[in-house]
């Protein structure tokens, strides 16, 4: 996202197909973390070294200081939380009191603690993470507003739109709306389409870019109570057990999205077995709640990355040059300012200043609409 929006300086175009933040952007939780929830086994790993620059960015982003406005953007929360349902280890503890990321960690009193844990049934702890959550589709939305006269929504291309001289340079790319087509030719392309990078890794046939997906399966609950929540469970491992963000529909309903260990363990998994699976863990993790009542929804997404060894998740973002193009994954939501960053200094460098272009071919073409929150989608299908 952050991508699209400071490429503007070189590129006076964006093509897209379907929703604005339509793929894996409008299915995030919008948790800009610092790394901690790499860090769970007590290490500071080079994920959470990556992570640890991202709040600060973003919070000045947020303010309207940064380089990219994103004051009109909400923030559901200003803290996010990591709980244990029992008490931590002192060495955990320990390692907590003395990380030096920059998402800082706080033991909290129990009358500071999220409301849902201020129950008697708790008997945990709750520390606070200097991390913020925000509203995606917000988010996507004022991105969209600085650059809707330079959007075009396009039909997805296909491997045969690109054209290439014999050095591997790529001399354009045709593009299809409704019948009609247009060919676009740049001195630089970039290529930051998620998934949708896919049919140029394919094309180029570099040994050093391809990509890889790793599926989630994802949880919603309609609940039947309103207390707001937005933290990671520390499991016995170095991912969270389960995390849990919340969100609210149209309709005034509360939605608890769950993503962590739950979601990748439940790929596996029909949508009522992990149903199931998400029932058992609420009910193992708040006793005192009832989620009889509770709806639920399901969904299985991919996340686009560059392709690492073995399938491991890779340690921060990706850029790579090949010719005159940039292909690029920001992997993580919070890690897009870095992203960006990489590629405008890359162009800035290359000395490359904007042409004059003729726009008369695409004065008529449509933009994208907006992705609708995927939690709309699920518990207000009859909501226009």
């Amino acid at each position: 996202l952050f991508c699209r929006l400071r490429l503007s300086l070189f590129c006076e175009f964006l093509f897209d197909w379907g929703a604005w933040g339509g793929g894996l952007t409008h299915k995030s939780q919008g948790i800009l973390h610092g790394g901690m929830k790499y860090a769970l086994q007590g290490l500071l790993t080079k994920d959470a070294q990556a992570m640890a620059d991202m709040p600060y960015h973003w919070k000045q982003c947020l303010a309207g200081k940064g380089d990219v406005d994103l004051s009109q953007v909400p923030v559901l929360s200003t803290q996010h939380y990591l709980w244990a349902p029992q008490r931590f280890t002192s060495k955990f503890t320990g390692f907590l009191a003395s990380a030096t990321l920059t998402s800082k960690v706080e033991p909290l009193a129990k009358e500071n603690y999220p409301t849902v844990f201020q129950h008697s049934s708790f008997k945990g702890e709750v520390f606070s993470l200097d991390e913020i959550v925000v509203d995606v589709p917000a988010l996507v939305r004022e991105l969209v507003k600085a650059n809707q006269d330079a959007v075009f929504k396009v039909e997805p291309i296909c491997e045969d739109g690109f054209h290439f001289d014999k050095e591997g340079r790529l001399l354009s790319a045709t593009v299809y709306m409704a019948g009609q087509s247009v060919e676009v030719s740049a001195q630089h392309f970039i290529f930051a389409a998620g998934a949708g990078n896919e049919c140029i890794t394919k094309k180029i046939k570099n040994k050093e870019i391809a990509m890889q997906r790793r599926p989630l399966h994802m949880v919603m609950v309609k609940v039947p109570f309103n207390y707001p929540l937005y933290a990671h469970c520390l499991g016995f491992g170095s991912r969270p057990r389960i995390t849990v963000t919340t969100h609210h529909t149209q309709d005034g309903s509360t939605i608890w999205y769950l993503g962590g260990l739950l979601s990748e363990e439940g790929v596996g998994r029909s949508s009522a077995a992990q149903i199931q699976a998400a029932r058992d863990e609420l009910r193992s993790l708040f006793p005192w709640l009832d989620f009889s009542q509770a709806e639920f929804a399901t969904f299985m997404v991919d996340r686009a990355e560059p392709q690492q060894k073995n399938g491991l998740k890779p340690e921060t973002s990706f850029t790579k040059v090949v010719h005159n193009m940039t292909i690029a994954w920001p992997t993580k939501l919070a890690l897009a300012p870095k992203l960006a960053a990489d590629v405008m200094n890359y162009l800035q460098g290359t000395g490359l200043l904007p042409r004059p272009f003729d726009t008369r071919a695409l004065r008529a073409w449509p933009i994208p609409p907006l992705a609708r929150p995927i939690w709309e989608e699920a518990f207000c299908k009859n909501v226009a």
